[in-house]
């Protein structure tokens, strides 16, 4: 059996995993909107009673940001290998304040009770993880992401926080 995600409201700490997604779709600047995300998830978060610490937390965020113009697709049940297990690999900027300082040691994420979902262009998918067993606790997610170029910020604050309008 899989996480409940109702338990979320039992945890208090977080941090980010590192993903090596870019956005690479000429209009869109990859570092303001991933810095945007990971800000806005950092404020959602706050509200949830959360504290971000970066040795052993309860809860892992893993952030997904769809806007190439190729589908991607989970397994069902949800499946993955995290391919960052090593200390060298490139993170942004945008992460290095808040991640999981063990990152590299996760090797595969798993997701039992947790629909596929077909990923879209223009999609944020945000992955709420339980750090002791890997296990996806809840996936929040929105598409049809439309972002103007001169309010960036406001464009991506609106669709993380429908996506904490979700949260269990």
């Amino acid at each position: 059996m899989g996480e409940n995600p109702k338990d979320l409201k039992n945890y208090t700490t977080y941090a980010f995993l590192p993903n090596k997604n870019k956005i690479t779709t000429p209009g869109y600047n990859n570092l303001e909107i991933n810095t945007e995300i990971v800000n806005t998830i950092n404020e959602n978060m706050k509200d949830e009673r959360y504290r971000y610490v970066e040795d052993q937390p309860e809860v892992l965020i893993y952030v997904h940001t769809m806007f190439d113009d190729k589908a991607e697709v989970n397994a069902d049940p949800v499946y993955t290998s995290y391919s960052y297990y090593r200390p060298d690999f490139y993170i942004g900027d945008y992460y290095k304040p808040y991640m999981y300082k063990d990152y590299y040691t996760i090797q595969r994420i798993t997701g039992e009770n947790i629909d596929q979902v077909p990923y879209k262009s223009k999609s944020i998918v945000i992955d709420f993880i339980n750090r002791k067993n890997n296990k996806i606790i809840w996936r929040g997610t929105t598409d049809k992401v439309e972002i103007d170029n001169r309010r960036t910020a406001r464009d991506v604050r609106k669709y993380v926080d429908e996506i904490f309008k979700q949260f269990p």
